[in-house]
């Protein structure tokens, strides 16, 4: 009896182990909070592709990105799984642990329903990856009452954003928001003074072609120098939410701050910081030179696809079903991100006014720092930004350290 009791008991480990059968596909995913909408999202797709998907979530990112690492090489790894995008899942592609969904992508593109833009950050070697989890667009979120009470208005070329910092600082009112709290909001104004500039520029510097101790770096810090100077930002050491404390939404809500630069997703934030969502704007910041083609700052959180599981070609038809306006519509119901698909309505008018911009304005789409350039320069990278911030005097030192840890990376892995 005791060595029955003990087979059975083999018996159920090894079918808690096992993979869903075929025509079922696990989905992997770090993001508890999630679970109910991705349950919401993924349950009718056994009508529409066959397939059941099963969603697994872990509570904690490092248990998570340790199984997921486990798996990836046996069949009996997840057919989908959340993971992160640009060079964050680059080792994963180079060791061809990821299928290739460039055909997948093909089908919406090609009927203009999805910008190919858009993937540019699951892309390498001209191949895709990954489709969209999460896409957020990086804007400036603004009190809407605070322009209004100051004659103020959403402005449309560089010099007028200066005349908006100007005028609301003339007000007693701190422009922009800005902040070292978690380190890596660091980045924020630095992408962005580098896109509004110079986009081709960021590009090369994100891959290696360009040199932190470049001319262009040397003007953007000069402007951001000279903006902190003239006390258009916050204290740098105001909560901005990654320890729990909000004081930068608070403040935006209280009509004490007039701008953030963030990215959509913070909304939400500001608007449980007591700001009604009627007065929470939202604009896509200017070039500073006007010649310069339209693009905004986005973030993109891939869903990929196993190479060795079993569960591969139904994964294939789940990727295809995530991507349809069905699906979408849904997600985007759920948790109020951007739409990828055109023929999906936003949840609220802040999303759909800009998703409208973006689309009918023919934007370009540009991969944040954070994705866009090695994990072993960025993380680095925002300690040297945060000291800028905190010391703007030092800003060629920080370059040359900036550049020393690009030299680093890039010696070790040439291109």
């Amino acid at each position: 009896m005791k060595i029955r009791k003990l087979g059975l008991m083999a018996l159920s480990l090894a079918m808690l182990a096992t993979p869903a059968l075929a025509q079922s596909v696990d989905f992997y995913h770090d993001k508890g909070n999630w679970n109910d909408a991705y349950k919401t999202v993924l349950g009718p797709a056994k009508e529409a592709t066959g397939v059941e998907v099963t969603p697994v979530p872990y509570a904690d990112t490092s248990t998570y990105q340790a199984a997921v690492r486990a798996a990836l090489r046996t069949s009996s790894a997840p057919g989908v799984f959340a993971w992160w995008s640009g060079y964050r899942m680059k080792d994963l592609v180079d060791a061809k642990l990821v299928t290739d969904v460039s055909d997948v992508w093909k089908k919406y593109t090609d009927a203009g329903l999805v910008s190919p833009s858009l993937a540019s950050a699951f892309t390498f070697d001209g191949k895709i990856y990954g489709i969209p989890n999460l896409v957020a667009y990086w804007v400036v979120l603004y009190n809407k009452k605070t322009f209004a009470e100051n004659g103020l208005t959403p402005p449309t070329t560089w010099a007028e954003l200066e005349k908006v910092a100007a005028t609301l600082k003339e007000k007693g009112i701190t422009p922009f928001g800005q902040t070292v709290e978690g380190r890596w909001p660091s980045f924020i104004w630095f992408q962005e003074l580098l896109v509004r500039s110079n986009p081709e520029f960021y590009a090369k510097l994100m891959s290696g072609k360009a040199k932190y101790t470049d001319p262009e770096v040397t003007a953007v810090l000069k402007t951001w120098a000279d903006w902190i100077g003239k006390g258009y930002f916050t204290d740098p050491s105001i909560a901005f939410g990654t320890s729990g404390s909000n004081a930068m939404a608070g403040q935006l809500a209280q009509g004490k701050l007039g701008m953030i630069l963030v990215g959509t997703w913070y909304a939400t934030t500001i608007v449980q910081s007591g700001l009604d969502a009627n007065d929470l704007g939202a604009f896509i910041m200017p070039n500073e030179k006007p010649d310069l083609s339209k693009s905004v700052i986005f973030e993109a959180g891939p869903l990929l696809i196993a190479s060795a599981s079993s569960q591969k070609d139904d994964a294939l038809k789940v990727a295809d079903y995530w991507m349809s306006a069905k699906a979408q519509q849904a997600w985007v119901d759920a948790q109020d991100f951007p739409p990828i698909n055109k023929d999906v309505k936003a949840k609220s008018p802040l999303i759909a006014n800009l998703v409208k911009e973006i689309n009918d304005g023919g934007y370009t789409s540009i991969n944040r720092f954070w994705e866009a350039t090695p994990p072993e320069i960025a993380e680095a990278a925002v300690d040297e930004l945060g000291n800028f911030m905190l010391h703007p005097d030092t800003a060629a030192q920080v370059q040359q350290n900036l550049q020393a840890l690009a030299d680093k990376y890039w010696a070790a892995h040439p291109q």
